[in-house]
């Protein structure tokens, strides 16, 4: 009886003693399990650590990120990398991680700090590098203004000399001379006429040389005022429009001839309509060839 109390007892306390052990076995468990989960997460953050800063590295080669913000990544993955340090460090005081684990860790740690210092030193030697350029950009930018400058006043010399050379070429009319042509054909010369004699009337000018003016066909248009002012036409017979700065005015008659470069004499017939009466005073007959005046002469009608 006394054999089986105490097998009993003994059998009670190996119970307890097993259970004890089960309970420090799985808290060990937990304890390894949490240690393991907690060595995970620091290398997974290693390792983003470690691909975000491989990943600058591509980034400092790109000319569309401006170098602030790249020193502004950097900065922050140098705060992430001494975190995880100091975690390192607290967790092999605790015993979370191994002697082995913690140095292999530092020296990922210390590879990234390596890199995060060279693309620092890459960051300067580009902002050196930048300074240079825009300094030589500025001196550069200078030299094209001058460039332009001189360019505009080229092209405003040609201008001019193509404004002088446009000038010159213009023909030149003088010696204006006036006819009343009869019906025979016979022409009276003269500056003065009376209203009766001007039927029909021939206006002659000399058209002088000129060396710059180019030789070809031209065509004067003449413009007879009366004492008004008023333009004398006769659409039916010698008259028309011709364009004068962009406007269409009313011509009396034209004279087309070829220019040779030396003077010659130009004629135009002008035969006023019958019902056509002209009033007593001082007549006008200005020349107009290739859009500017050319001359003016004028006669009297008494």
């Amino acid at each position: 009886m006394r054999q089986g109390i105490i097998a009993g007892v003994l059998i009670f306390l190996l119970s307890i003693t097993a259970g004890v052990l089960y309970w420090q076995l799985r808290k060990a468990q937990k304890q390894k399990t949490a240690l393991e989960t907690e060595k995970i997460d620091l290398e997974t953050n290693l390792q983003t650590l470690d691909q975000r800063i491989r990943a600058l590295e591509q980034e400092l080669e790109r000319k569309d990120i401006e170098l602030t913000e790249k020193t502004r990544k950097l900065e922050e993955l140098d705060k992430e990398l001494k975190k995880a340090q100091a975690q390192i460090h607290r967790y092999q005081e605790e015993g979370r991680i191994s002697a082995r684990q913690a140095e292999e860790m530092r020296y990922k740690t210390e590879q990234m700090a390596y890199y995060i210092q060279k693309y620092q030193e890459r960051i300067r030697q580009l902002e050196e590098e930048n300074e240079q350029l825009r300094a030589r950009a500025t001196e550069l930018e200078k030299k094209v203004r001058e460039k332009e400058s001189e360019t505009q006043q080229v092209l405003q010399e040609k201008e001019r000399l193509e404004v002088k050379v446009k000038a010159a070429s213009f023909l030149k009319a003088i010696n204006f001379r006036f006819a009343a042509v009869k019906e025979n054909g016979k022409e009276d010369w003269d500056t003065e006429f009376k209203p009766r004699r001007l039927q029909r009337f021939k206006i002659c000018f000399t058209v002088l040389e000129n060396e710059v003016a180019e030789p070809g066909d031209r065509t004067a248009y003449i413009v007879i005022s009366d004492p008004t002012g008023k333009v004398i036409t006769n659409f039916a017979k010698s008259s028309g429009y011709f364009t004068l700065m962009d406007t269409e005015q009313p011509f009396s008659t034209k004279a087309a001839f070829h220019y040779t470069k030396s003077a010659q004499e130009v004629c135009a017939i002008f035969e006023k309509s019958e019902d056509q009466e002209l009033s007593k005073g001082t007549y006008q007959a200005v020349v107009f060839c290739e859009g500017v005046e050319i001359g003016r002469g004028q006669f009297q009608v008494k």
